[in-house]
């Protein structure tokens, strides 16, 4: 197995969200919020260049902050998170308390 993909199959919690920079987490908010969406919708959204969009779509994927769905009629992006329930809180929160 691609020790990448390990690394990136990581599940991130929305804790993990914060701490990207405020146009990715923006982005991550809004399709965590629209549940599933399409790159035409992200560059729609944001205003940006579809070469910025696809850029931080791409970046997110390999975060595994969002994955890609390849339906038969569109590529669709939507959240890869955990259930908030399930998370918990990082062991150097414990330290520090």
């Amino acid at each position: 197995m691609n020790q990448d993909f390990e690394e990136s199959s990581e599940q991130k919690s929305l804790v993990d969200v914060m701490d990207l920079p405020d146009e990715q987490r923006q982005v991550v908010n809004w399709i965590i919020r629209q549940k599933r969406v399409t790159l035409l919708e992200v560059i729609s959204h944001t205003n940006l260049a579809e070469e910025v969009v696809q850029h931080y779509l791409q970046s997110l994927i390999s975060q595994g902050f969002i994955q890609e769905l390849n339906d038969s009629e569109a590529i669709y992006y939507q959240p890869r998170l955990i259930d908030q329930k399930k998370s918990r809180l990082p062991p150097n929160i414990w330290d520090k308390l």
